[in-house]
C-alpha cells in the first residue's frame, strides 16, 4: 500500500535531484559529498524562488526530530520565501511539512491540523494528491486525539476524490477501524467487506499476488472477526479468526500470530471457557514479550494481552492475580498517554478489581474515570459496563437513587447496542458480500462456461429449453425478491439518515453545553434545570496574565493580535485538559482555570504546576519563535476553599467567589514575566515534588503579609 506520509512528492524529488546533479558538476563539487552538503551547495547557487522552496523543504526532510530547531528553521524559511515571492504551491507544502512536524515530532495533534488546513486552503481542485495527503494526515491527528466523527468526516472527503483502487481500499478499512471503536458495527461491517471485495477482485484476477496484498486480506479478515466478537457473535467471529490462522500458517507473521490469539481468547472469555482464554492471552503475551523488539509490536498489544488476563483472572474470582495484571497496564497506559483508547478499559478493570476487594470509593473513582474518557472518544461498550458496575457500587455504599440512575444508563446503552434490528442488518450485509464475491468468481469463468453451454445446446436441445423455462421462472422470482430488498434497503436507509440527524443534533447541543460547563454541572443543569451553589474546601486556583500586552498589540493588526491571543488560549486549554483542570474563563488577556472541582482531587496543587509548568515551557517557545509578535507570561497559583456556582439566566456561566482566587492574583500580579510565583499554602502542599525559590513577602488586604516562592522546575 501506499505510504500514507510521503515528504516529497516523487515528480518534484526528481526534478530537484535532477537540477541539484547539474548544478554540483557545474561547480565543480565532489561526487561523494553527502547529501545535505549537496542541498546545501545547491541552495547557495539557486536563484528561483521555487527551486529554494522546494530545496529548504528537502533540506528540513535530512534533519530527524531531535534536531528540531534546525528543521523548523527551513521549513519556516521555505514559508517566509513562498510568501513573499507568492509560490503557492511551495506555501502548501511548507505547511504540510510544518503539520508533519508537529504531528511526528512534537506529537501537538492540535497544531498539526491547523498546519495540514493551510496546506490545502489555496489548492487548486485538481491537486487530488496533495487534498489526500493533507486529509489522511488530519485524520490520523484526530484519530490520536480520539475524536473519532472528525477522522471519519475527513475519510468520507477522500473518499470523494478521484482516487485509485488501492488507496480506497485503505481508506474503508481505516473508517472500519475508526466504527469498530465507536460501537457502530454496522458501519463497521459495511467498511470491511467493501475493502474485503475489492481487494477479494483485484488478487482474483490478478496472476500474481504479492505478500502485500496478502497481510491486507487478511487483516480485512481480522477486523471483520472483531466486528463479530464486539457484536457479539462468538461462533462467527471464531470462524473468522481461525480463517486468518489459516491463510497465517505459511507466512506466520508474528502481529496476526499475537492479534488473533488476543481475539480467540476473547471470544472463550465471553462464553466462559475461562483456561482456554488464559491460554490464548498468555501466548500472545509471550509472543509480544519474545518478538516486539524485532516485529515492532506496539504498547497498545501490551496493554490489551495485559487488560485481558487481568479480566478473565477477575471472572475466575482469583482477584489477586486480576489486580497483579491490571496494574501493570495500567503502569504502561498512564506512562504512555497515547494509548487513549486503552485507558477506558484499564480503569473499567480496576474499578471492578477494587469492588471486588470491598474497596467502595477508589472503584467509584476508577469506573467515573472509564465512564469520562469512553463517553468522550465513543467507546460505548466499555461505556456500558462501567455502569452497570458502578450502580453495584453504589447499591453497596448505600446510595439507592445514584445506583438506580447508573443502571439505567447501562441499560440505555445496552439497548442501543444490543438491537435486533441491527444482528438482522449484520446478517444481511455479511450475506450481500458473499453473494458480491460470488458473483465475481462465477464471471471470471463466464466465457468458459459460455463455450460448454454451446456444446451442451448441440446435443441437448429439449433439456435446455426446459432449463431456459425454469431460468426465467427463477429470474422472475429473483426480480421480485430483488425489488422488494430495495425497497426495503430504501425505507431502512431514509431512517436511518433521520435518526442520524436527530442524534447529530442532539450532538451538537451536548457539545455546546459541555463547551460552557462542567460536565457534572451540565448533568444537574439538565436533571434539575438549575445549578445549586457548592463550596469546595481544597482547591488550587491558577491565574495568568500576559506581560505589556497593549505595546505588543501596538505591533499587530487586530486580527493578528486575536490569532495570537488564540492561539496561546488554545494550547492553554490543550494542557490544562490533560491534567482535568476546569477553566473557568478568559478575562480579556487573563486565564483563570481550578483544580479540585466539581470532581474533588487530593492532587489538585501538584496538577496545577504541572500544567502551569507546561504552560511556561510553550509560551518560552513561542516566544523564541514568534519574537516580538508574542507574550511573556506571569502565572499565580495560590491553594484554598472557593464557592462555585452559575450566575444569571442568560449567557450563564460557570464561575467561582472568595479570598482564594483574590489571593491567585495577587500571586500572579507580584510574578515576573516567564516566571510561577505561588503562595505559602500552596507551596506546604508541594514543597517535597517541586523545586522552590522563596522569594519574600507582599502585604494583602485583610489578609496581612503573605509569603511567595517561584516554582523552578519538578524535584
Amino acid at each position: 500500500m501506499r505510504s500514507l506520509h510521503c515528504r516529497v512528492y516523487r515528480l518534484f524529488t526528481a526534478c530537484i535531484f535532477l537540477v541539484t546533479s547539474i548544478l554540483l558538476i557545474t561547480i565543480g563539487k565532489n561526487a561523494k559529498c553527502s547529501e545535505k552538503d549537496s542541498l546545501l551547495q545547491v541552495l547557495s547557487n539557486a536563484s528561483k524562488p521555487k527551486l529554494k522552496v522546494q530545496l529548504l523543504l528537502e533540506l528540513s526532510t535530512t534533519y530527524p526530530c531531535d534536531s528540531s530547531a534546525k528543521k523548523l528553521t527551513f521549513i519556516q524559511e521555505a514559508l517566509d520565501i513562498s510568501k513573499e515571492q507568492n509560490v503557492s504551491l511551495g506555501l502548501s507544502d511548507a505547511n504540510r511539512e510544518l503539520g508533519y512536524y508537529y504531528e511526528r515530532c512534537a506529537k501537538d495533534y492540535h497544531k498539526a491540523i491547523n498546519y495540514y488546513n493551510e496546506s490545502i486552503r489555496d489548492l487548486p481542485e485538481n491537486s487530488v494528491d496533495k487534498f489526500y495527503k493533507s486529509y489522511q494526515s488530519i485524520a490520523a491527528c484526530y484519530e490520536q486525539l480520539a475524536q473519532y466523527n472528525k477522522a471519519l468526516e475527513y475519510y468520507r472527503k477522500i473518499l470523494a476524490l478521484d482516487i485509485d483502487k488501492e488507496t480506497s481500499i485503505q481508506i474503508f478499512g481505516n473508517s472500519g477501524n475508526i466504527y469498530i471503536k465507536t460501537g457502530d458495527y454496522t458501519g463497521a461491517l459495511q467498511s470491511y467487506q467493501k475493502a474485503y471485495n475489492m481487494l477479494y477482485e483485484d488478487m482474483e484476477s490478478s496472476d500474481s499476488t504479492s505478500m502485500e496484498d496478502t497481510l491486507t486480506l487478511m487483516g480485512l479478515k481480522y477486523q471483520i472477526a472483531n466486528v463479530y466478537r464486539s457484536f457479539p457473535d462468538y461462533e462467527r467471529a471464531l470462524e473468522n479468526y481461525r480463517q486468518v490462522e489459516q491463510m497465517n500458517k505459511e507466512i506466520r507473521f508474528i502481529w496476526f500470530v499475537v492479534l488473533t490469539d488476543l481475539g480467540i481468547g476473547d471470544c472463550y472469555l465471553n462464553t466462559d471457557e475461562y483456561d482456554k482464554a488464559i491460554s490464548y492471552y498468555k501466548r500472545a503475551l509471550s509472543t509480544l514479550s519474545k518478538e516486539k523488539s524485532s516485529y515492532g509490536m506496539s504498547r497498545e498489544n501490551l496493554v490489551q494481552a495485559l487488560v485481558k488476563l487481568s479480566e478473565v483472572y477477575y471472572e475466575k474470582e482469583n482477584v489477586d492475580s486480576a489486580s497483579y495484571y491490571i496494574n501493570n497496564a495500567k503502569t504502561i497506559a498512564e506512562q504512555y498517554p497515547v494509548i487513549l483508547t486503552e485507558l477506558p478499559k484499564v480503569y473499567l478493570i480496576l474499578g471492578q478489581v477494587e469492588y471486588g476487594n470491598g474497596k467502595y470509593s477508589m472503584a467509584e473513582k476508577y469506573l467515573l474515570k472509564s465512564i469520562k474518557q469512553s463517553s468522550a472518544n465513543g467507546s460505548i461498550d466499555i461505556e456500558n459496563e462501567a455502569w452497570e458496575v458502578l450502580s453495584k457500587v453504589y447499591t453497596k455504599i448505600g446510595k439507592n437513587e445514584q445506583a438506580l440512575e447508573a443502571y439505567q444508563k447501562h441499560i440505555a446503552i445496552r439497548d442501543s447496542i444490543y438491537s435486533r434490528q441491527k444482528l438482522q442488518e449484520l446478517t444481511r450485509i455479511d450475506m450481500q458480500g458473499s453473494f458480491d464475491r460470488q458473483s465475481f468468481k462465477d464471471s471470471l469463468a463466464r466465457e468458459e462456461e459460455k463455450a460448454v453451454a454451446r456444446f451442451k445446446l448441440q446435443r441437448q436441445r429439449i433439456l435446455t429449453y426446459s432449463g431456459f423455462a425454469g431460468l426465467a421462472l427463477l429470474l422472475l422470482l429473483s426480480f421480485i425478491v430483488f425489488r422488494s430488498y430495495r425497497q426495503e434497503k430504501k425505507a431502512n436507509l431514509i431512517i436511518s439518515e433521520a435518526n442520524k440527524t436527530i442524534q447529530e443534533e442532539k450532538q451538537v447541543s451536548e457539545n455546546l453545553l459541555l463547551n460552557i460547563l462542567p460536565e457534572e454541572v451540565a448533568e444537574e443543569l439538565k436533571k434539575e434545570g438549575k445549578v445549586t451553589a457548592q463550596q469546595f474546601d481544597n482547591i488550587t486556583v491558577l491565574f495568568t496574565d500576559f506581560v505589556n500586552f497593549t505595546k505588543v498589540g501596538e505591533r499587530l493588526s487586530p486580527k493578528e493580535l486575536v490569532e495570537e491571543l488564540h492561539t496561546c488560549f488554545k494550547e492553554f486549554d490543550y494542557i490544562i485538559d490533560k491534567y482535568n483542570i476546569e477553566k473557568i474563563k478568559t478575562i480579556g488577556d487573563a486565564y483563570l482555570a481550578v483544580a479540585g472541582l466539581p470532581i474533588p482531587n487530593k492532587q489538585h496543587a501538584e496538577d496545577i504546576l504541572n500544567a502551569a509548568l507546561e504552560i511556561q515551557s510553550f509560551m518560552a517557545k513561542r516566544k523564541a519563535l514568534m519574537k516580538d509578535k508574542s507574550f511573556d507570561v506571569r502565572i499565580g497559583i495560590h491553594s484554598g476553599s472557593v464557592v462555585a456556582g452559575i450566575v444569571g439566566v442568560k449567557k450563564f456561566a460557570y464561575d467561582i467567589w472568595g479570598d482564594t482566587v483574590n489571593i491567585a492574583a495577587r500571586m500572579e500580579q507580584s510574578s515576573e514575566p516567564g516566571r510561577i510565583n505561588i503562595s505559602e499554602h500552596t507551596h506546604e502542599l508541594i514543597a517535597n515534588k517541586f523545586n522552590c525559590t522563596y522569594r519574600g513577602e507582599i502585604a494583602a488586604k485583610n489578609k496581612g503579609r503573605l509569603r511567595m516562592y517561584f516554582v523552578n522546575s519538578k524535584a
